[in-house]
């Protein structure tokens, strides 16, 4: 599977580099990331390995999820 690229780095590294998020980022990220997996839910994938390396931003701050290599589809 090939992503495009994905200018903004991964959500560890912001963590690294910046702390911990304001109220406002925090709570944008966690919609985000809930939206992405609602969507993969609701095509009855599981995705099983989600952490802050394999959450990706892109220029314009939003997330994708990234290494579907522990992800499972459900029948």
């Amino acid at each position: 599977m090939v992503l495009e690229y994905m200018g903004g780095g991964d959500l560890f590294s912001h963590i690294k580099k910046h702390g911990r998020f304001d109220h406002e980022s925090g709570r944008f990220y966690a919609a985000e990331i809930y939206l992405g997996l609602s969507s993969l839910h609701k095509d009855h994938i599981i995705f099983r390995d989600l952490k802050p390396e394999n959450i990706l931003i892109d220029f314009n701050g939003h997330i994708k999820l990234a290494d579907f290599g522990f992800a499972k589809k459900l029948h």
